[in-house]
């Protein structure tokens, strides 16, 4: 039998972080070794008895910045053991990491944090703020009119995944956007546990997934939304959250980020009612490649990032 190269790590995680995400013991190989886009980058921190302290995993990403293919890095578990005060464990594998990610030529990492962990990059490792991930309660039409697809081994194997992403490759990108193409997908979607379904209409392909809500009531969650086709004015997602609800017999849906190619309408979320409002954030490696100030990334949605 193989030996799990993940195991410290997740008892830190699960531990520090979320019990219920990274208890999966397959999670972590899929998330950090499994990814088309090449192997996480990690720094770990073990104790004198050999117990996981601290940890701090990266993906290698692509993001599109016009018709330009670029290596980008995704910034993402960060987990430090909560006994050990003032230790500068992050310092201490921020620092290197930020190194090795800049050794593989991505010009800059983008991640997402809550408000406190914003304000501890921002003010002490040189990150910048891009903007909130801002909540809403969305909204949609009744209509019959999108296909759903649940998501399933088979199904991301099947020709029809593959006819349906293949518009992926070159969907139109102004400024800066993660880079979507059908294996990264299909990979992103084999995420154990997943519980995905793809809506598939004549004007855009989307993913939702289903998340218990208050009282334990079913929400549907819209992750992302690709418009099939660079029209001249935002697509309307009203359709494919009316598919997302009837899908996951939900009660509401929930949709945060933003897209500048689809209006997803709803009820903002105030900030004070969001259970863990969240921050895209940028650390720049290259500057000469990378100027913070002009950078505009036009599209991030749930699905850009690791929480569902």
């Amino acid at each position: 039998m193989i030996e799990d190269p993940h195991v410290a790590t997740r008892q830190l995680l699960v531990a520090e972080l979320d019990a219920k995400r990274f208890s999966h013991p397959e999670y972590l190989s899929w998330f950090y070794d499994q990814n088309p886009r090449g192997n996480a980058l990690l720094e770990n921190i073990d104790d004198e008895s050999g117990r996981r302290i601290g940890h701090y995993g990266v993906l290698p990403a692509r993001f599109r910045h016009g018709n330009a293919v670029v290596p980008f890095i995704f910034s993402t578990n960060v987990a430090t053991d909560s006994s050990i005060r003032k230790s500068g464990l992050f310092r201490k594998m921020a620092n290197p990491m930020y190194e090795r990610a800049a050794a593989t030529g991505a010009p800059a990492m983008v991640g997402v944090g809550n408000d406190t962990s914003t304000v501890v990059v921002v003010d002490r490792f040189g990150w910048h703020r891009i903007g909130p991930m801002r909540a809403r309660v969305a909204w949609g039409l009744p209509t019959r009119s999108v296909r759903r697809h649940r998501v399933t081994p088979d199904f991301l194997r099947s020709r029809e995944f593959v006819e349906l992403t293949a518009f992926l490759e070159g969907a139109p990108v102004e400024e800066w956007a993660q880079h979507w193409d059908t294996d990264f997908l299909r990979w992103r979607l084999s995420r154990p546990n997943g519980g995905y379904v793809i809506h598939a209409h004549a004007d855009a392909l989307a993913v939702s997934v289903c998340a218990a809500g208050p009282a334990r009531l079913p929400f549907a969650v819209l992750l992302k939304v690709w418009p099939t086709s660079d029209a001249a004015s935002p697509l309307r997602a009203g359709r494919i959250v009316a598919s997302a609800l009837r899908a996951h017999s939900a009660v509401a849906c929930i949709y945060a980020g933003w897209n500048r190619n689809v209006k997803v309408a709803g009820v903002t979320i105030p900030h004070r009612l969001q259970p863990s409002p969240l921050n895209v954030v940028l650390k720049i490696l290259n500057p000469d490649a990378v100027d913070a100030a002009s950078f505009n990334l036009e599209t991030f949605e749930f699905l850009d990032m690791d929480a569902y």
